[in-house]
C-alpha cells in the first residue's frame, strides 16, 4: 500500500487569485483537482490551524464551490488520545455542472497525521499563499 499525503502545488497566479493542483491520496484511493484561491483565505487558515488541536474543534478550509466547475475542502480534527489529527479531504474534479453535473467526479477521503508534520506543512502553506508559488506536502503518519 503507498503512503498518504495531501499536496498543493501552485500552477498559475495573477494579481488577484491563483490556481492550485491538489492531489491527495489515503495509501488505497487518490484524486486530483485544480481550483482557484486567494491569498488571504489560504494564509488565514494556515494562521488558524497554528497549536492545533484546541477545544476538539474542527478547522476546515475549502476553495471553489461545492457542486460547482471545481471544489477542494480540507477539514483538520482531533483524530485520538495519542494526539493524532485527522484530515478530511474533499475534490471535485473541474467539469463544467451544466454539461456533466450527474457525471461529475467526486472523492471524500481521510488521513491521520503526526502534529510534527502538520507544524511542517502550516509553515510551507503560509509562505506558499503570501509568494503565491511552490508547492507543499502534508504527509500522513504511514510515511
Amino acid at each position: 500500500m503507498s503512503s498518504s499525503f495531501l499536496k498543493l502545488e501552485v500552477i498559475w497566479k495573477d494579481d488577484h487569485m491563483f490556481e492550485l493542483r491538489v492531489t491527495a491520496s489515503n495509501g488505497r484511493y487518490s484524486g486530483t483537482t485544480e481550483v482557484y484561491d486567494t491569498t488571504e483565505s489560504l494564509a488565514a487558515f494556515a494562521t488558524s490551524l497554528h497549536g492545533f488541536p484546541q477545544n476538539d474543534k474542527a478547522l476546515a478550509h475549502e476553495a471553489g464551490e461545492r457542486d460547482g466547475y471545481a471544489y477542494f475542502q480540507m477539514k483538520y480534527y482531533p483524530y485520538s488520545h495519542a494526539g493524532y489529527i485527522g484530515v478530511e479531504v474533499s475534490l471535485e474534479e473541474n467539469v463544467s455542472p451544466p454539461y456533466r453535473e450527474i457525471e461529475k467526479v467526486k472523492l471524500k477521503l481521510e488521513i491521520v497525521v503526526e502534529p510534527p508534520a502538520l507544524d511542517v506543512f502550516l509553515k510551507a502553506l503560509s509562505q506558499l499563499a503570501r509568494k503565491q508559488e511552490g508547492m507543499v506536502t502534508l504527509y500522513g503518519r504511514d510515511n
